[in-house]
C-alpha cells in the first residue's frame, strides 16, 4: 500500500471539500465541520485531524500523485503542531476582512502568534467584532460570522506601519518556505518561526523601557491588543536594523538610573538573554553582534575585564573609559577631567552607587582631541617632576616663576595649568654644562641651598632670574637631580649675591615711590601689594621702616599687567568705555581677594588683549605718550636718589610680547 494511501474504509462525512496549501489547519477543520453542520469538537470525537493519514481515511485530499505538493503542505502544517506547539495562536481567531471576501478560507499565517498584518492589503489584522466588541474564538457557530451574527468580511480593518507590514510579509515567507525576498534590515535566512517569534519577544518585550519584571511572562498574547504593541515595536527595529535597535538601547541606558553602572543592572534579564537564554544559539549572532557594537561605542558604564561574555576585542575597543584611566593618559588630575566634562570639552557621564561611590566614565575618542588642546599646558605635579622642586616649594613660588599660571576656569580651588613651554625652558638652562655626580667643597647644588639654607620664595625666585639674566653663572648640573635643582654654583658666589640683595638700598623701593613709578594713587599701589600682584616685604623691625618692595618685582608687574587708562588712552575712549568693550570679548580687570576694590583698572597682557589694542588703536596717542614719559621721569628721579638700577624701558609700553 502507498504511504498516503487510505485504508479500506468508508468516510464518517457526508460532505468532504478539500483543504488548500494555503489554508490553516484550525480554520480548515472548522470550515469542514461546518460545512457538515458540525463542530471542531465532533470532529476531534470522530478521530479527523489535520494529517495526511486521516485525511486520506476520510477522502478529504485528492490522490498524491494528483497532487503532490498539497500532500507534502498538509505533512509540513501537521509536523509543525506536533513539534513546535509554542508557535500557534490557539485562542484567538484572527484574519484580514478584504482577503477573506476575496476567498472564503482561513489562512494559516492567520493562525501563528504575532502574525499581525496582512502585507498584501498593509492592514492590521481584526480578532474583535466592532458589533458586539466580542473577542473571536474558535468556538463560534460560523467560519465567516460573528457569534452576534455580524459578517466578518464587512469589518473594516485599520492602517499598519509599513515596518509591520513587511515584517508579517517575512514571517510568511518563511512559514511557506519560500525565498526571502526580503532585502532591508536584520538578516533573516535560515530562520524558522519559532525562533523569529523569540526574536519579536525579546526585542518587543525585553527592550521595551515600560516593560516590567519576568517580561516574557505575556499574558494574553495571542490578542491583538497585547500583540501588536510588541510586534511594531520589534518591526522597527528588525526593518531598521541595527539603528533602532541602538536607539532603544540608548533610551534604556538613560532610564537605567544613577548607580546603576552594569550591564545587568541597566538591561537585566535583557543582557543574559543574549547570552544564556533563549538567543544564545549561532542564528541570533546578528543579535549579539550589534549588542556588542553598541557596547563599544556607546556603553558609558565599565566593562570588567573579568567578564566572559563580551570578546576582547569589545573590551579593548570601549569608546567609554573610567575617568581614572582617562586623567592618567591625559596627565590631569581628576579634578581637572571633571571640569572639562562641566564646561562640555569632553563628553562624560557620572553615575553613584549604591554605597556612594562615583564612578566617571568619559569618550575615549575624543581624548586626542583634548590631549591637543592641553598640549601647551602641565600639571602642578608634573612641574614639580620636571623642576624637582618639591609640592610646598613651587606653590609658594609658582605665580612669581611662571605669571601665566592659572587655575582651571579662574576658580580658587580647582587645579593649576601651567605653561609647558615656560616650564622646560627653565629646565632646560644648564643642559649644555659638564653634569657630575657630587660637587666640590666650593661648590653647592641648589637641591643643598633649598635644603640647607632655608631660603624665602622671593631669594628663590631671584635667584632663578639672575640665572636666567646670566648675572649669576651656572658652574655644572648634579647627576640624579631633576630641573633647576641639579644648578651647581660657586659657594661664594652665592653667599655674596644674597648678601647685596638683603642690605643694598638700591634693589628696593618704598610704597609711595612704587605708586609714583606706576603713575596712580598711593591707595592703588598699596592695594595691589596688599593683593600680592606686587610683593612687599619688611625690612628691619622698627615701624617707621615701613614696607618696601623689590625693582625687579616691579619690573615683573610691568611685564605683566597694563592699567586700564593706558588702554583707554590706545583706543582713543573713556576708561570705563574701554572697560565695558573688553567685557564685551571676555577680558575682565584684576580682583583682589580682599573687599576694598582696587581704585584703578588694571589687566593682564595677554594674546588677545594685544589683538584688542591692535584692532581699536587709533593715530593721536599723545595721552598715551605723556603717561609714557611720566613714568620714566620718576624711574629717572628715583636712579638719581637711590641709584636703582633701569629697568627695560619696553615695560612701559605696551608692546607685543
Amino acid at each position: 500500500m502507498h504511504e498516503y494511501e487510505a485504508p479500506q474504509s468508508l468516510p464518517s462525512l457526508l460532505l468532504r471539500p478539500h483543504p488548500s496549501r494555503t489554508e490553516g489547519a484550525t480554520g480548515y477543520l472548522f470550515r469542514l465541520a461546518e460545512t457538515n453542520y458540525m463542530n471542531l469538537r465532533d470532529l476531534k470525537e470522530i478521530g479527523i485531524a489535520f494529517n495526511p493519514e486521516s485525511l486520506l481515511q476520510q477522502q478529504l485530499l485528492p490522490h498524491p500523485q494528483l497532487y503532490p505538493e498539497l500532500h507534502e503542505q498538509i505533512r509540513y502544517v501537521a509536523k509543525l503542531q506536533q513539534e513546535q506547539p509554542g508557535i500557534w495562536n490557539r485562542q484567538h481567531a484572527r484574519f484580514c476582512p478584504y482577503c477573506l471576501s476575496g476567498d472564503p478560507r482561513w489562512q494559516l499565517s492567520w493562525e501563528i502568534l504575532h502574525f499581525d498584518t496582512c502585507h498584501k492589503h498593509g492592514v492590521w489584522l481584526i480578532d474583535q467584532c466592532s458589533s458586539c466588541s466580542e473577542y473571536l474564538t474558535w468556538q463560534r457557530d460560523s467560519l465567516l460570522r460573528c457569534n452576534c451574527g455580524a459578517d466578518l468580511r464587512q469589518e473594516i480593518p485599520e492602517e499598519a506601519p509599513s515596518a509591520s507590514i513587511l515584517l508579517g510579509e517575512v514571517m510568511e515567507q518563511l512559514l511557506f518556505r519560500q525565498g526571502i525576498r526580503y532585502q532591508q534590515g536584520y538578516p533573516f535566512h535560515g530562520m524558522t518561526i519559532a525562533q523569529i517569534q523569540s526574536l519579536i519577544r525579546y526585542l518587543g518585550v525585553y527592550l521595551d523601557p515600560a516593560a516590567g519584571l519576568k517580561p516574557l511572562k505575556i499574558a494574553d498574547s495571542g490578542s491583538m491588543v497585547t500583540s501588536w504593541s510588541i510586534s511594531s515595536l520589534a518591526a522597527e527595529m528588525l526593518v531598521f536594523w541595527p539603528e533602532k535597535f541602538y536607539q532603544s538601547l540608548d533610551v534604556l541606558q538613560k532610564n537605567g538610573g544613577e548607580g546603576r553602572i552594569s550591564l545587568k543592572a541597566v538591561f537585566k534579564e535583557a543582557y543574559q538573554y543574549l547570552y544564556k537564554g533563549g538567543l544564545r544559539g549561532g542564528i541570533y549572532s546578528p543579535v549579539r553582534k550589534a549588542f556588542e557594537q553598541w557596547v563599544t561605542h556607546n556603553w558609558k558604564g565599565a566593562l570588567a575585564k573579568r567578564n566572559r561574555r563580551l570578546t576582547d576585542t569589545v573590551l579593548e575597543n570601549a569608546q567609554w573609559i573610567p575617568g581614572k584611566a582617562a586623567a592618567d593618559r591625559l596627565g590631569i588630575s581628576m579634578a581637572r577631567l571633571r571640569y572639562l566634562v562641566r564646561s562640555g570639552q569632553l563628553d562624560g557621564q557620572e553615575t553613584i552607587s549604591a554605597k556612594g561611590r562615583h564612578f566617571l566614565m568619559v569618550r575615549k575618542d575624543q581624548l586626542a582631541q583634548v590631549e591637543e588642546e592641553l598640549a601647551g599646558e602641565i600639571t602642578m605635579a608634573k612641574a614639580m617632576e620636571i623642576l624637582g622642586l618639591g609640592k610646598v616649594r613651587l606653590r609658594r613660588i609658582l605665580k612669581l616663576l611662571f605669571p601665566s599660571a592659572r587655575r582651571v576656569n579662574d576658580q580658587q580651588y580647582l587645579p593649576w595649568c601651567i605653561s609647558s613651554t615656560e616650564v622646560y625652558q627653565l629646565a632646560e638652562l644648564g643642559e649644555e654644562l659638564p653634569r657630575v655626580y657630587c660637587v666640590d667643597d666650593d661648590e653647592i647644588s641648589l637641591a643643598d641651598v633649598l635644603h640647607y639654607w632655608q631660603w624665602n620664595a622671593d631669594e628663590v625666585v631671584s635667584l632663578v632670574e639672575e640665572v636666567k639674566a646670566g648675572t649669576l653663572v651656572l658652574t655644572r648640573t648634579l647627576i640624579g637631580k631633576a630641573g633647576i635643582s641639579r644648578w651647581v654654583f660657586k659657594r661664594k658666589d652665592l653667599i655674596q649675591w644674597r648678601a647685596a640683595m638683603q642690605t643694598g638700598r638700591v634693589n628696593w623701593i618704598t610704597i609711595p615711590e612704587l605708586a609714583e613709578v606706576l603713575g596712580v594713587k598711593q591707595q592703588v599701589a598699596y592695594w595691589l601689594t596688599q593683593n600680592d600682584y606686587i610683593r612687599s616685604h619688611k625690612l628691619g623691625t622698627r615701624k617707621h621702616h615701613g614696607s618696601r618692595v623689590r625693582t625687579v618685582d616691579v619690573d615683573r608687574f610691568l611685564r605683566q599687567h597694563i592699567f586700564g587708562t593706558e588702554i583707554a588712552d590706545r583706543i582713543g575712549h573713556s576708561p570705563r568705555k574701554a572697560m565695558l568693550m573688553l567685557k564685551a570679548v571676555s577680558i575682565y580687570p584684576l580682583r583682589g581677594t580682599s573687599i576694598e576694590a582696587c581704585r584703578q583698572l588694571v589687566y593682564t597682557r595677554s594674546e588677545a588683549l594685544d589683538r584688542f589694542i591692535a584692532k581699536h588703536s587709533v593715530g593721536d596717542l599723545t595721552k598715551w605718550h605723556d603717561t609714557v614719559k611720566r613714568r620714566e621721569k620718576a624711574w629717572e628721579r628715583i636712579i638719581y636718589e637711590n641709584g636703582t638700577p633701569v629697568p627695560d624701558p619696553s615695560h612701559f609700553r605696551l608692546e607685543p610680547r
